[in-house]
Formats: structure tokens, sequence, C-alpha cells
């Protein structure tokens, strides 16, 4: 028997235990990390046109990302291959009355929409591809002609972190690099005709708004702590083709 090469992510969110499904479940807000996962939300309906305005969410998990923005007006379908983090996310729209947001167990990788969308999101999602090209390929063909496709994605060196090999070792996911320059790459290919690469939300805030400031002496070293965060943040935008976020235009 062929091994099935995405099993890991088929069977990720089964193999969590009762507190992991939790976590899942109750996320962005049970993460050590909800600051980073709001600004970068934030930060996409600063960029999105308001509503009404579709959106399809691929690599959606158990739908945090998917029910944000359908809290904010967005009519949403969200993709993943786990047909139990699916069910998860069927359970909290329902729960939470947004008939705004809509899930579908299916791989993104080869999707087909019955209709086409304004937005594709990919949120910390195309980096578990087995095939990144024809995901990349999947989300062109779903969206309207002049749509964006959006990814927030873990850039150069991720796939070499510790919490990357944890995943592969314990899950058996897939955990790459996908740095904006090569996202593009398989962009061009697709047919994408422009992009724009900008620093992740979360990585420039990070750098201004630091508990630093909460524990430096009043005066001059204050100041120099703003000062520093600013330059922090400025050095984000030379790193944007191998650390980023893109958009990508049909």
């Amino acid at each position: 028997m062929v091994e099935d090469p995405k099993a890991g992510e088929k069977t990720y969110y089964e193999r969590l235990g009762p507190e992991g499904r939790r976590h899942a479940r109750e996320k962005p807000f049970s993460d050590a990390q909800c600051g980073k996962y709001l600004c970068n939300l934030g930060a996409l309906l600063l960029m999105l046109d308001p509503p009404p305005h579709s959106i399809l969410d691929f690599g959606c998990g158990t739908g945090w990302s998917s029910l944000f923005l359908a809290r904010a007006g967005y009519d949403v379908l969200g993709v993943d291959i786990s047909a139990d983090a699916i069910a998860t996310a069927q359970a909290l729209a329902a729960e939470s009355g947004l008939a705004r947001a809509k899930f579908i167990a299916a791989d993104y990788e080869g999707f087909q929409a019955d209709r086409v969308f304004d937005t594709v999101l990919f949120y910390d999602a195309l980096h578990h591809a087995e095939d990144e090209q024809a995901a990349v390929a999947a989300a062109y063909r779903a969206l309207k002609p002049g749509g964006v496709m959006f990814a927030f994605e873990p850039g150069h060196g991720h796939g070499r972190s510790a919490q990357a090999r944890h995943a592969v070792a314990t899950y058996g996911v897939h955990e790459k690099d996908m740095p904006p320059a090569y996202v593009w790459r398989l962009g061009k290919r697709a047919g994408f005709r422009r992009k724009l690469f900008l620093p992740l939300p979360h990585e420039a805030a990070r750098a201004v708004y630091r508990r630093d400031y909460l524990r430096a002496p009043a005066g001059l070293r204050l100041q120099l702590e703003k000062f520093w965060g600013y330059f922090r943040a400025a050095s984000k935008v030379w790193r944007v083709s191998r650390s980023g976020l893109i958009l990508m235009w049909k």
C-alpha cells in the first residue's frame, strides 16, 4: 500500500489530545501568541475592501481566522484537509450564529471552487502544503480577475527550527520555508501578474510595542528604547523577501 503523504495533515487535529483540541478550538485567545494573530488579522482588515467582500481561507484549521473575518462582515469559505478540524469550525460557526462563515473539508492543492472570490488567504497554511505550486495555482483559479491572494507565512529558516522539526517528528506534517520571494516565483508560474512584499505586521509591531518600555527607567533610557524600536521596525523592510507578507494580484 502506498503511504498517504498528507496523512499527517489529515489526522493532525485528531492526534492533539483533549488539551490540544481545546487550544485549537479557542484559538487565538488560548495561544501565548494571541497578540501576533490579532495584529496580523487586524492588519488584514485594514487592507481589505469593506464588505460585501468574499474570502476563501485556505488551510483554515478549526476556523479561527474565518470566524474572525465573518464577524467583521465578510463572506468566508474556509477549506482544510482535516475533516476533524472542519467539524470543529462548523460547530463554532453554528454556536456563534455566523452564517457568513462556511466550511468544507477538502485538499486546497486541488480545490475547484464553484464560484470566484475577491480574496484568497493563506494564514500559516501554505508552508504545510505537499505541493505548494498546486496550492498557489488553486488560489489563482479561485480568484476573480483583479482579486488578491494574501500569504502570511513563516520565512527563511522555518523548516529547520526546533518547533518545525518537532511537528514533523510528532505529527508527520509538512513544515517548509515559505519566504515571499519563493511564493512570488510560484505565483508567476500560476499566472499572477504583480506582487507586493510587506513586513509581517506582528514583526513590525513587536519591534515598536515592547514590554521593555515597562521596565525602562524614565528619561534618556526610555527614549533610547523607543528609537531602538523604530530602528528595528525599519530593518524589517529590508528583509521582506526572506520573511514577510506577500500580496499577489490576478
